[in-house]
């Protein structure tokens, strides 16, 4: 298959709401990435990724790997970018780099940091309790 290495760490993930964008693509494996990115959920409904600053902590964030065929990834880009977010580079535990999706910083100001939990799931799980 031709396409993107895609990390995606939200609602693109398996099982979630927004999974079927990315029927047609080839699922290679669960990850994380190197502890230098904050996590923040955005009314609870998709999480926004970001580099973590300075003199902030990094956190590493889990996530999925996929093949992304060309012809999807117009409808995924489309989609994020009305979230607000776009692809950038996305550092791995294993020192790999692949393509992801990351926000603007200043998107996610005066949003909840939920960078502790690490993982989206993890934390939409806290809202079902």
């Amino acid at each position: 298959m031709i396409g993107l290495e895609v990390f995606v760490n939200g609602e693109l993930m398996q099982g979630l709401s927004m999974h079927h964008f990315l029927t047609g693509a080839r699922y290679i494996r669960s990850a994380r990435t190197a502890p230098i990115y904050r996590l923040f959920s955005i009314d609870d409904r998709y999480p926004a990724m970001v580099m973590a600053g300075r003199f902030e902590r990094g956190y590493a964030i889990a996530g999925e790997i996929y093949d992304v065929p060309d012809n999807l990834w117009p409808e995924i880009v489309a989609n994020e970018r009305r979230l607000g977010l776009y692809r950038g580079p996305i550092w791995l535990e294993d020192g790999e780099a692949t393509g992801g999706i990351l926000s603007v910083r200043e998107l996610c100001e005066g949003y909840p940091d939920i960078s502790h939990f690490g993982d989206w799931r993890e934390y939409r799980q806290t809202l079902t309790r």
